[in-house]
């Protein structure tokens, strides 16, 4: 467990740690440095005035107005393969943006990626919209398993929450729906496959917790957002990403109970292919394997309901770097970072569509 406490509490905690017997390390003497390492400047946690937007890159994180006008520009610059949607409104009103690619054929498969379903988890914004980046600009230079693919692509899933954690709290989790005194929904909860499942184990029916399931599957705005669009969109998905942070891990269903899924054995290789190609492009190791294999019960998750519900039979989470920092990678690790990612996501194309060989090098983004 992580627990972050502010400054001038750190021995009080240290000592009751202590007498109580439960063994701790310090994993980061001081956030804020960390922080100002992550943005490459101080944080400021106030910042209101967004009225000159900056030009979207991957040196550095960016606010949901930047991201967004890139999505709007991308569109622009390439009617023929971009449209932009808005798929629903965010608790506080906000539009939750989709950028579609596809270059128009009918019978495309389709392919979900999305990030920052929990909005502390920046790096999942800034490889989603580098992937979709690529995709678009180098289209004619990839393979049919790229082409042929209809891309639906969330960038920010929870765009409350994300800009929360630039104003008011970096480590904010849930979304910002109100329920009594409380505030937020752990929106990776939210899903109806397997929620409420194992109790507290596996999510909490307290609205203070930070795992608050909400009070129904598909209470949230954002959730039911996804889940309309996924199952009316009359695309045919084959696979299913949604990014997270951090662990570095390449995980599967089930998340809310301990049995295997159907097709264990076939989502084990798949993942194992994204392993592999990410190993080659930056020698970083992703473990492979379920959810609670890997990680513990998490009951009630989009890729439980993605390979349950959705029939998408290639749905994984992967959980990003890094172990050393966190949440609060630093900007310089955001195109690595990325790049290894984007490698895993076109071997696993490769792989669904039957063309991977095993020995076939992994057409990395330049």
């Amino acid at each position: 467990m992580d627990v972050m406490v502010e400054g001038p509490r750190a021995a009080q905690v240290a000592s009751m740690l202590h007498e109580r017997e439960i063994p701790y390390a310090i994993a980061m003497g001081d956030v804020d440095i960390m922080v100002e390492k992550e943005q490459g400047t101080v944080l400021n946690k106030l910042v209101k005035n967004s009225a000159t937007v900056r030009p979207m890159d991957w040196h550095s994180y960016h606010r949901l107005d930047v991201i967004y006008t890139w999505m709007d520009n991308l569109q622009k610059e390439y009617p023929y393969l971009c449209s932009v949607m808005v798929i629903g409104k965010s608790a506080e009103d906000r539009d939750i943006k989709l950028l579609k690619i596809s270059n128009g054929t009918k019978g495309n498969t389709g392919v979900w990626i999305d990030g920052t379903i929990h909005p502390r988890e920046w790096i999942t914004t800034a490889v989603v919209t580098y992937i979709a980046n690529q995709i678009v600009r180098n289209f004619h230079e990839y393979s049919e398993s790229v082409t042929s693919k209809d891309w639906y692509i969330l960038p920010v899933l929870n765009p409350d929450g994300y800009e929360y954690t630039h104003t008011h709290d970096r480590m904010w989790r849930k979304n910002r729906a109100q329920y009594g005194e409380c505030v937020g929904v752990d929106l990776n909860r939210n899903f109806s496959y397997g929620w409420g499942e194992k109790g507290e184990e596996g999510s909490s029916d307290d609205p203070g917790n930070i795992f608050f399931r909400g009070p129904k599957a598909f209470s949230e705005p954002e959730t039911a957002a996804v889940k309309r669009t996924i199952l009316h969109s009359g695309t045919n998905f084959k696979v299913f990403i949604s990014f997270h942070s951090y662990g570095e891990v390449i995980i599967f269903p089930w998340g809310y109970t301990a049995d295997p899924c159907p097709d264990y054995v076939e989502l084990l290789e798949g993942g194992t292919a994204m392993a592999k190609a990410i190993f080659e492009a930056s020698g970083h190791t992703y473990k492979v394997g379920s959810t609670k294999d890997l990680m513990y019960f998490s009951a009630g998750t989009s890729v439980d309901w993605s390979y349950g519900v959705a029939n998408i039979p290639f749905s994984y989470m992967i959980e990003l770097r890094g172990k050393e920092h966190r949440f609060l990678l630093p900007r310089e690790d955001i195109i690595p970072t990325a790049r290894e990612a984007m490698c895993g996501v076109l071997r696993l194309l490769d792989f669904v569509d039957k063309r991977c060989k095993g020995t076939q090098a992994c057409v990395c983004p330049k």
